[in-house]
Order: structure tokens, then C-alpha cells, then sequence
């Protein structure tokens, strides 16, 4: 019995020879035809190879175990071939040959890496992930092909399209001027209104109102005549003439004509005598949003006045068509049947009504609303009322003077 290490295998045999004697030709003879071998390599395969009764000397036994170790190299080296590499990058095994054929970088599979739309967290509490423990990697910093707990997801806006201006503000404001540095004041309050028309900025369209309310002011409710002005008449008083036919004809109230010609007794007119009347009717235009009323003749802006609106957006919007007018009138409170005489301080409304009925849009059909004023100057500019247009004591006064029964309209925007 014999015991040889080889590298990590061990190899027990047992050999046996009839004569020692014999030549090496002999030996080998026996060696293949009737000699035995018992092997057990690593105390788990045994293989018999030879099979005899003969002793064998040690130089043949050393013999043997060469020839066996060579072939055991040689069959490992034709089929095993080297051991193979495994990628840490795809967990796939790639063997020599493969890796000497690829012309791609060490590690063949593409890493895709996400990159977040906002800074990485600087704090160890920033690293925790949904689990409430942080997140570890191999690299330490980047998870590969998974979006970091931190990322922000991308928006897209389509950019919305430029406003085209038919005429730019600007243009039309610097006409505006031009025409009142000479005086000619028709002009400039066309331009003014054209540009009032434009986008303009609130702070520019605050001071083209005010420059037209003073152009209204000295073309349209002055005694000063201007046969140029489209929007203005002078009329000589034929025999027959009233206030009241004149007021029916030109679209206007009986006050106004009064006002403006300075005529104190209506019924005391003279042939001959000059009057200037205004071509209307007027017309108002209300946003809810800026709680203003602005009045206009025509498509001229004249001027504009504070308002007061109905609570939880009570005032309906749509056009409207005035359709009564009274003074110091009687008021009932629809919610507690409450009555007011025209006399009583205590009467909400005040001393002027605009009754209105709804044509078009929220208003169609509705009724009971109207323009008034208030014992509450407060309550301006806020949403207060019932549902009706409130302004103050000396505003509404004018606009009673202004808008006509079955002839103006109110327009109420959001």
C-alpha cells in the first residue's frame, strides 16, 4: 500500500507482481492486461484499473501515478479549459475567449445610471428611502436603472401664444398726447379710448381713464359747443319743441339736456334759442371682479363709478335692459317683508332706482334687480347686497341722469 499527494487529489493504490525479476516490457504487460489499481480520489471515487497477485517494485509504482497524473492534467486542460469569470456588472459568466473577442470596455453590460432633476441630499435623514432605512448601493452613491427616492418628476408647459395687437397702446397713447398738446381733444379721446381697448397694464388703464373722464367732462357735460364732435348736437328750439321731445329724440333724459344748456324751466323755451344736446343713449359695462361700473356712449368711454354687489356672487351676469326709474321710491325687504317709506333714513336703498330686467346670460327672465343706493357707504366695493348694483348718494344721482328707460343697457361681466 502506497499513499502520494497530488497538488489536491489522493491517490491510494495497491499494486502486485509475480516477479520482480521481470523486464520493463514484462511489467508494463502486466501492468495493463492483469494488474489492478484500486484509486480513491478524495475518499469518494474508486476506480479498478488493474487487477493481480504479483508484487510490484517502487520505481513501477511511481511510474504509474506520472502516467496518471499526466493524463489527468491533460484531459482537464482539453475540457475544463480556465475556470470561468463571473461580471459583477450582469452576475453572466464570460469566459476568456469571449472577453478576448469583445471590443467593448471590461464590463460588457451598459449601466444606465438615473440622474435626479435637484440636488443630492446632503444630511444622512435626506438618504433615507420610502422603508424608513437608507438606501445602500455598491457604488455608495447612484442606484443603477432606479430613479433616487429624492427625484422630482419633469413638467412640460406649452408656451402659450404671443397677443397680437392690432394697434399697440403705446403707439395709440403717444397719439393721445400728440393731438391734446394741440388742442385738438376729439382726437385725443378716440386715441385714449382705442388704447383703453388694448392689454394695457391696470396702472395704465387707471390713468386712461382719468384722462378720458376729463375729456368727457369738458366735450360732453360742459356748455361748450364743438360741431366736429360726433357725439354732441346743437339744436335750434323750433316752435312746438320741448325738453321732452328733444330728450325722446336724441336718446337722452330731460335732466341732462337741462344740465348741460342750463335750462331751468323746461317749459318756458324760446324759438331761436340755441341747446346742446348729447347723442345717445349711454350704456354701462360692470366687472365684478374690480367692483367698477364704467359708463360710455357709444363705444367712448366717459367715466367710471364704484359699486356695490350681491353676496356669494349673487348679482347675476349678462345684459340687462333698464326698464324703470324712480325717486325716493317706497322699498319692501323681500327676505323679512319688512316696508320702508321714501322718507325713512332707515330705507336701504336710498333715494334713487334703476329697475332692470335680465335679456341675455345669467339674467335672462330675471327681475327685481336693479341700481340704487345706500345708507351704508360702507358696503362699496364690497359684495353686500341682496343681488343689486349699490353705489353711493351722488354717483347713482348721475347715473340716473344718464341711462333711459327701454333704450340703455347694463352689461355685468365677471
Amino acid at each position: 500500500m502506497a499513499r502520494f499527494g497530488v497538488e489536491s487529489w489522493t491517490i491510494d493504490c495497491t499494486l502486485s507482481c509475480a516477479d520482480e525479476g521481470n523486464s520493463s516490457a514484462e511489467i508494463l504487460n502486466d501492468l495493463f492486461a492483469s494488474s489492478a489499481v484500486s484509486c480513491t480520489i478524495a475518499g469518494a471515487i474508486s476506480l479498478p484499473l488493474f487487477s493481480s497477485s504479483r508484487n510490484v517494485s517502487w520505481p513501477l509504482v511511481l511510474l504509474v501515478v506520472s502516467i496518471a497524473a499526466a493524463t489527468w492534467s491533460l484531459y482537464a486542460w482539453r475540457n475544463l479549459g480556465e475556470p470561468a469569470e463571473v461580471s459583477l456588472a450582469s452576475g453572466e459568466a464570460v469566459t476568456s475567449d469571449e472577453r478576448e473577442g469583445n471590443l467593448e470596455p471590461e464590463h460588457p453590460v451598459s449601466l444606465r445610471a438615473t440622474r435626479p432633476t435637484s440636488p443630492a441630499p446632503q444630511s444622512a435623514e435626506d438618504d433615507i428611502g420610502p422603508g424608513g432605512d437608507a438606501a445602500v448601493t455598491p457604488s455608495g452613491s447612484v442606484n443603477v436603472n432606479t430613479p433616487p427616492a429624492y427625484a422630482e418628476p419633469i413638467e412640460m408647459e406649452l408656451q402659450k401664444p404671443a397677443i397680437l395687437e392690432v394697434a399697440p397702446a403705446n403707439e395709440l397713447l403717444t397719439k393721445a398726447k400728440s393731438a391734446m398738446a394741440v388742442g385738438n381733444l376729439i382726437e385725443a379721446r378716440a386715441q385714449y379710448s382705442a388704447a383703453l381697448r388694448q392689454e394695457v397694464a391696470p396702472e395704465s388703464a387707471g390713468r386712461i381713464r382719468e384722462e378720458l373722464t376729463r375729456l368727457s367732462q369738458a366735450l360732453l357735460f360742459s356748455r361748450a359747443t364743438n360741431t366736429n364732435d360726433p357725439l354732441t348736437s346743437v339744436h335750434i328750439v323750433q316752435p312746438g319743441d320741448t325738453i321732452y321731445v328733444l330728450a325722446k329724440e336724441f336718446g337722452v333724459t330731460e335732466e341732462l339736456i337741462m344740465s348741460i344748456s342750463g335750462v331751468t324751466e323746461p317749459n318756458r323755451l324760446r324759438v331761436g334759442d340755441r341747446l346742446k344736446v348729447i347723442r345717445g343713449p349711454f350704456s354701462a359695462v360692470i366687472s365684478k371682479s374690480d367692483h367698477r361700473m364704467d359708463l360710455f356712449l357709444g363705444d367712448q368711454y366717459v367715466r367710471s363709478y364704484r359699486v356695490g354687489l350681491g353676496t356669494n356672487g349673487g348679482t347675476p351676469t349678462g345684459t340687462w335692459m333698464v326698464i324703470s326709474k324712480l325717486k325716493n321710491p317706497d322699498w319692501t325687504d323681500p327676505i323679512s317683508n319688512q316696508y320702508y317709506l321714501a322718507e325713512d333714513a332707515d330705507n336701504p336703498i336710498g333715494e334713487r332706482w334703476v329697475g332692470l330686467e335680465g335679456r341675455s346670460g345669467e339674467a335672462v327672465g330675471r327681475t327685481g334687480f336693479g341700481i340704487h343706493g345706500t345708507i351704508d357707504p360702507a358696503s362699496i366695493g364690497e359684495n353686500m347686497s341682496m343681488g343689486c348694483i349699490r353705489m353711493t348718494a351722488e354717483d347713482v344721482a348721475e347715473v340716473f341722469d344718464l341711462l333711459v328707460e327701454y333704450k340703455s343697457q347694463v352689461t355685468i361681466n365677471p
